[in-house]
C-alpha cells in the first residue's frame, strides 16, 4: 500500500472515530445542571410541571397522601409559592402536566397511582395556574376547573405518567407495571366528566439489561412530558430518560414504538418526575427526598 493511501485511511479511521465519540456522548453523557429546591413543604416530589404564564417557573407536588397542594420554584430552586386546590384530595397524585386553553394557563394534575391494581376509577384535576410575582411567596387557593374521573378499558393498572396534546386536545397516560408500558389517551374536555380511556398498544420503552441488579428501577416508567411544539415525548424511570421524536402527523403511539434516544440520570434516590424545558432543549428532573434534588439535563435536538 502506498504512503498517500496509507494516509488517507488513518486519516478516514480518525474521522470516522471523532464522529462515534462524539454521537456516545451525546447519547450518554448529557450535559446536567444540579439545584436543590427550597421549599420545606416539598419532601417527595413525584410530579413537574413548566409553567404556562412564566418562562423559568416549575410546578412540584408531593406524593400519595401529601397536602393537595403544588409548589412553585424557579430554574435554580428558588421557592415561589404554593398553589392549594380546594376540594382535591392527594389519594396518589404521581404526576401532573401543564398546557393553555383558550389562551390561560392550566396545570393538569393527576391522582394515578395504583400500586395494588384495585382502583376503578383515576381522577385528573385541571386548576387555572395562578400568577406567582417574583420578589415574594405567594399562597394561592383555587378549585378545579373540571375533574375527569377516568378508567380503563383493560382494567385498573399502576400509572404514574401522564402528559398532554393540547393542539390534539388530548391528555396521554403511560402505565407503569405492564411487560411492556401501554399508552392510553383520555380527551382534554370531554363531553362527560367520566370518560373510558382508549388504549393505543405497548411502546417501545427499553428493557433492563439481562442480569441487571435492579430491573424495575431500570424499566419502570415514573413520569413523562410532550415538548411545547409536540414534537418531542420525555420518558424517565428511576435511572433512565428516554426521549421519543415524532415526524409530522404522526401519531405519538407509532412515536413510541420506535427505539428512543436514551441517557443514564443522576443516581438520586427516586426520580419520579420530568418535563421538558420550554426552549425544548433540555428537560428538568426532580427526585423524593429533603431537600428536593432539581436537575437540569441538556437534550440534543
Amino acid at each position: 500500500m502506498s504512503i498517500p493511501v496509507r494516509l488517507a485511511l488513518l486519516c478516514s479511521i480518525a474521522v470516522l472515530a471523532a464522529c462515534s465519540s462524539e454521537e456516545t456522548s451525546d447519547a450518554t453523557l448529557p450535559a446536567i445542571e444540579e439545584f436543590t429546591i427550597n421549599a420545606p413543604l416539598l419532601t417527595e416530589s413525584s410530579g413537574i410541571a413548566r409553567s404556562q404564564r412564566e418562562p423559568g417557573l416549575f410546578w412540584s407536588h408531593n406524593d400519595s397522601g401529601g397536602p393537595a397542594a403544588a409548589y412553585a420554584f424557579d430554574a435554580r430552586g428558588e421557592y415561589r409559592g404554593q398553589l392549594t386546590v380546594t376540594g382535591a384530595i392527594n389519594l396518589d397524585w404521581e404526576d401532573m402536566s401543564s398546557f393553555s386553553e383558550d389562551g390561560q394557563p392550566r396545570l393538569l394534575i393527576a391522582d394515578i397511582g395504583d400500586n395494588n391494581a384495585f382502583r376503578p376509577l383515576l381522577t385528573l384535576y385541571v386548576v387555572a395556574e395562578p400568577a406567582m410575582p417574583t420578589g415574594q411567596v405567594t399562597e394561592a387557593r383555587a378549585l378545579p376547573l373540571r375533574t375527569l374521573l377516568v378508567l380503563y378499558p383493560d382494567g385498573p393498572r399502576d400509572c404514574e405518567s401522564i402528559a398532554v396534546d393540547s393542539a390534539e386536545g388530548a391528555i396521554y397516560l403511560l402505565s407503569k407495571r405492564d411487560p411492556l408500558p401501554r399508552l392510553y389517551r383520555v380527551p382534554l374536555n370531554p363531553l362527560v366528566p367520566v370518560v373510558v380511556a382508549t388504549a393505543l398498544g405497548d411502546t417501545q420503552v427499553p428493557r433492563a439489561p439481562a442480569g441487571h441488579e435492579n430491573p424495575q428501577r431500570y424499566e419502570w416508567v415514573t413520569s413523562m412530558d410532550i415538548n411545547s411544539d409536540a414534537t418531542a415525548l420525555a420518558a424517565i424511570t428511576e435511572s433512565q430518560l428516554h426521549v421519543y421524536r415524532r415526524e409530522a402527523g404522526e401519531p405519538w403511539i407509532a412515536a413510541m414504538q420506535r427505539p428512543p434516544l436514551s441517557h443514564d440520570l443522576p443516581n438520586y434516590k427516586q426520580i419520579e418526575a420530568v418535563t421538558w424545558a420550554q426552549e425544548g432543549d433540555a428537560v428538568y428532573i426532580t427526585s423524593e427526598g429533603s431537600p428536593t434534588p432539581l436537575a437540569r439535563i441538556a437534550v440534543p435536538r
